[in-house]
């Protein structure tokens, strides 16, 4: 090893912390205007560098007519045995929100 205390190294990358910072900070000026020159030249907006909404660049949002669709889930009623497909919207069928999870399982078709 080095002969040097945890200590010893810990106090060592705080002041290296330290100089990394004011350096960052010296240069970020030039950084900037750097940057503002290069925006101006190629007349790019914040959109076109992937910082519009919110500072981070997003995914190109699906078209609405390319909603997900999900599949209805097939349940079997225990009382009647009759087959029921029950999608993510609308009202559930009392028998079927009576079931517990490991009735639910049960129930479940295909």
């Amino acid at each position: 090893m080095s002969g040097q205390s945890y200590d010893e190294l810990m106090a060592k990358i705080a002041e290296l912390q330290q100089q990394a910072e004011a350096v960052r900070r010296s240069e970020l000026e030039a950084v900037i205007a750097d940057v503002r020159a290069k925006i101006k030249k190629y007349n790019l907006s914040a959109a076109d560098v992937g910082l519009s909404g919110g500072g981070s660049a997003r995914k190109a949002s699906r078209p609405a007519s390319a909603k997900i669709k999900i599949a209805p889930g097939k349940y079997r009623n225990p009382a009647t045995g009759e087959i029921k497909e029950v999608g993510a919207a609308g009202r559930k069928p009392g028998w079927l929100t009576a079931l517990g999870a490991d009735e639910l399982a049960a129930a479940r078709v295909g």
